[in-house]
């Protein structure tokens, strides 16, 4: 991504549709860090992030604490 289009992402103009995800509350700072990764990357993230809910669910479940 090219800094000119970060600086677009995280300064969208007035009343694009980025703008108005920002006014709905999307974080436009990591849709911009999820743009810099490569899809194995993305994936690889998702995949992290997967593996720690199943690690919350499961200690939830049982009762236990960090």
């Amino acid at each position: 991504m090219t800094n000119e289009q970060r600086e677009f992402i995280l300064n969208p103009p007035p009343g694009s549709a980025l703008a108005r995800a920002r006014d709905y509350g999307i974080d436009l700072t990591m849709l911009a860090r999820n743009l810099e990764l490569t899809p194995d990357e993305r994936l690889e993230s998702a995949m992290r992030a997967i593996e720690l809910s199943k690690e919350l669910d499961h200690m939830r479940a049982t009762g236990r604490r960090g």
